[in-house]
C-alpha cells in the first residue's frame, strides 16, 4: 500500500480547496475548514480560494503522518488596471492612503470632489481607490492651488499644500517584501534591475517599495511573467513551478 497522511486545512467555511489543482471540497465549520485523509506522501500544492480575493497557495512535503496548513487572512483582490475606480474603494480592492499635510496648518482640502477641513498636522485619508485623484487646498487670504496625484494600491501617498509657496507636493512612500518560491530549485529571477538566483527554490529581497512590478523567472529558457504587487507592510509571495501538471503561477500575501 502506497503511503499517504492526512492534511488539516485550518481555514473559514465556504472556501474552495484544490490539491494539486483539482478541487477537493469546500471548506466548512464542522472540520474546521477541510480534512483531507490520504494524501499520497510528497511534494503537494494546495491552493485555497475565496471569491474576491487574492488565491493563497501552499506548497508542502506530505509525510506518513497528519499534518496541518494555517490559512492567513485573505487580501482583496487588487484592481485590475484600465478599470475606473470611485474614490473610495471597495470591499474587494486594495486601497491606497493619503496622508494630507499644509502649510498653514489649517486649510479646506478638496480631494477627488470630497471636501475636508483639515484642522491637524497630518490628515490621514485610508481606503482610497487607486488612479488619478485631484486636489485643492483653500484657505482666506492665499489664492487657491491645485494638484494631481497618483494613488496606488497599498501605497501611501503623502501630499503637501504648500499656501506660503503655491505649490502643491506630492511624496510615495511605504515598503513591503517579495519571496520567489520556484520549482526546480535553482531559477532565474529578474526583479527591479537585480539579476539572482533562486537557492533551494527561494529567493528574498526585503524594503520593496510600494506598489506594481515586473517580475520574471526562468529556467532553461522558459519564463514566467507577472506584475507583482507589492503591498506596505506584507510580503508578496510568488510561488513559480515549470513542473507538468502544477500550478504554474500564484501570487499570495502574508503578514511579515
Amino acid at each position: 500500500m502506497a503511503l499517504a497522511g492526512d492534511v488539516q486545512v485550518l481555514c473559514e467555511p465556504g472556501l474552495r480547496v484544490l490539491l494539486d489543482g483539482r478541487l477537493v471540497g469546500i471548506s466548512n465549520s464542522r472540520d474546521d475548514g477541510l480534512f483531507l485523509v490520504n494524501v499520497p506522501t510528497g511534494v503537494r500544492t494546495v491552493t485555497v480560494e475565496k471569491e474576491g480575493y487574492l488565491t493563497q497557495v501552499f506548497r508542502v512535503d506530505v509525510p506518513d503522518h497528519p499534518i496541518e496548513i494555517k490559512v492567513a487572512q485573505f487580501i482583496p483582490m487588487p484592481v485590475q488596471p484600465g478599470n475606473s475606480t470611485p474614490a473610495t474603494a471597495g470591499a474587494g480592492d486594495i486601497g491606497g492612503t493619503v496622508v494630507i499635510t499644509s502649510a498653514p496648518q489649517n486649510c479646506d482640502v478638496e480631494l477627488d470632489g470630497v471636501l475636508h477641513n483639515k484642522r491637524v498636522p497630518q490628515l490621514v485619508l485610508s481606503g482610497v481607490a487607486p488612479g488619478e485623484r485631484a486636489i485643492s487646498f483653500r484657505k482666506e487670504g492665499y489664492p487657491p492651488i491645485h494638484g494631481m496625484l497618483a494613488v496606488r494600491p497599498g501605497v501611501k501617498t503623502t501630499v503637501r499644500g504648500n499656501l506660503l509657496d503655491g505649490r502643491v507636493e506630492v511624496i510615495h512612500a511605504g515598503v513591503g517584501s517579495l519571496r520567489v518560491l520556484c520549482r526546480p530549485d535553482r531559477c532565474g529571477v529578474r526583479f527591479l534591475g537585480r539579476v539572482a538566483e533562486t537557492s533551494r527554490g527561494r529567493w528574498n529581497l526585503s524594503h520593496v517599495p510600494a506598489g506594481e512590478h515586473r517580475l520574471t523567472v526562468s529556467v532553461r529558457g522558459q519564463e514566467r511573467l507577472v506584475q507583482v504587487q507589492i503591498v506596505e507592510g506584507k510580503r508578496t509571495v510568488v510561488s513559480v513551478s515549470f513542473f507538468p501538471g502544477e500550478d504554474p503561477l500564484a501570487v499570495t500575501f502574508e503578514p511579515e
